[in-house]
């Protein structure tokens, strides 16, 4: 009996040391998303460029414009909302800043587009362009790469003060043609003797 006892004893003494069940309830689930949504994500001070399409053998592609913007949204996967931005338009040949732009906000488009709006401002040398909206469109493979505004434009530059209806800038061969214009340019006359 007493082998009896002994052995139930360690029985109770084997069940007591062992680990007990929990009686508490699980933790619950965690909602942590496993990949990061783009759209939950908030992006600042962001650099996109547009690079000239023509094929390079052996070197890195120019860019032809460089976005800087403070405030970034994503669209689409091609496609960015971008607030207080300042731009530049490269010379293609030189790879030389020839074109500085500054506005509110606009609209990015991977290799194609950007729309600017609010307070544009461009600086070409010593001209400065003030409008409400710019377009820009990248060089294509038959087309040059080109500056336009659909509403009125005031030109600024050194004796030169302008207004003019529309406004296309050619980056490349340096030019641009204004429609519906009136204002003040000096004439220089040349003396051919």
């Amino acid at each position: 009996m007493r082998w009896i006892a002994v052995f139930i004893i360690c029985i109770i003494l084997l069940f007591s040391c062992g680990k007990k069940p929990s009686a508490t309830t699980p933790p619950p689930e965690t909602t942590v998303p496993q990949h990061p949504s783009i759209d939950n994500m908030n992006v600042s001070s962001v650099d996109l460029y547009h690079h000239d399409p023509r094929p390079t053998i052996g070197e890195a592609r120019k860019p032809t414009l460089w976005l800087h913007a403070e405030k970034f949204a994503v669209i689409d996967e091609n496609t960015w909302n971008v607030e207080d931005v300042h731009a530049v338009i490269y010379d293609v040949q030189s790879g030389t800043e020839h074109i500085k732009i500054s506005a509110k906000e606009g609209v990015f488009e991977k290799m194609n587009k950007a729309s600017l709006k609010g307070n544009v401002e461009a600086q070409m040398n010593d001209i400065i362009f003030n409008t409400d909206g710019i377009e820009w469109s990248n060089r294509t493979e038959t087309e040059p790469a080109r500056i336009w505004t659909h509403g009125k434009i005031a030109v600024q530059g050194t004796d030169l003060h302008l207004d003019a209806g529309n406004l296309i800038i050619y980056p490349e061969t340096k030019e641009f043609e204004l429609e519906e214009v009136s204002g003040q340019v000096p004439l220089i006359l040349r003396n051919t003797t």
